[in-house]
Parts: C-alpha cells; structure tokens; sequence
C-alpha cells in the first residue's frame, strides 16, 4: 500500500465527478457547476431566512471575491437576485429565482440517478466502511495544520 496515495485517489475521484455533473448540465437552461449548486441547495435550506453573500462566503469557505464572480454570473443566468437589504443597507439579500427553483427539482432527480451511479456494484457493507473510512479522514483533517 506504500505505493498508493488517499489524496490522488480523492482528487481523481473528485475529477471525475465534478465532469460527470458538468456533462449532465449540458442541457440544462444554464450550465451549473458544482459550487453554483451548492450555492442553490444553500439557499433552498434557508429560504425562510435572509441570506446574505457573507453567509454563502462563509458556507463555501471562499474569499468575497470569489464569492461575487460566482453570484454575479448566477445572476447572468438569471438564477438568483440580489436585493437592498431591508435590515442593513449596505447588504444586498441573495434569493432564488423561479428559474432558480426549477433547477433545483431537476438537480434533485439528477443527484438521485446519479447517487445509484455511485453505488452501483457496491455492497451496503462496503458502502458501511467508506463511509467509516471518509469520516475518519475527515478527523484525521480537522484542526490538523499540514505544511
């Protein structure tokens, strides 16, 4: 096993997954990628909450101005608005669109095939210890300071 590396196998993973999304996005009114669609699913879990761009930086773990090339060509596409915020005028409030919303319903029928992509030829005993595994790598990382 010396001669194997987690992190390669994760980022070919990673690699292949997000061009399997993007190749599915194809046809879809806009091309979505992976960090736009976080950014819909955030705001679908809170959309009963203001949502500000500081909480989808935070959320995402980006820089402001990351964050505002992603909003901004999320409102080219006309998937989100940006409007005065009602509590702090110097804060615009982040919102779905209509079209916003039905990207979302198609995005969940697409991540459930793609789920059963996944998994296919996987036992629910091999599924049990990635998922241990995974987790476990994810202690491994969290608060540990590399380089």
């Amino acid at each position: 096993m010396k001669d194997k590396s987690i992190g390669l196998e994760i980022k070919k993973i990673d690699s292949l997954i997000v061009r399997k999304i993007m190749a599915c996005n194809k046809d879809s009114l806009c091309q979505l990628t992976p960090v736009q669609i976080v950014v819909i699913k955030y705001l679908i879990k809170n959309k009963n909450s203001i949502v500000y761009q500081k909480d989808i930086e935070k959320k995402l773990g980006l820089r402001k101005s990351t964050v505002s090339g992603i909003l901004g060509t999320m409102i080219k596409n006309g998937i989100i608005i940006r409007t005065d915020s009602s509590n702090d005028l110097r804060s615009k409030e982040i919102s779905l669109t209509e079209t916003g919303y039905k990207l979302d319903k198609t995005m969940k029928k697409r991540a459930i095939e793609f789920e059963k992509i996944l998994q296919n030829n996987i036992s629910n005993e091999e599924l049990e210890i990635f998922y241990k595994v995974t987790k476990q790598i994810q202690k491994n990382l969290e608060g540990e300071k590399i380089c």
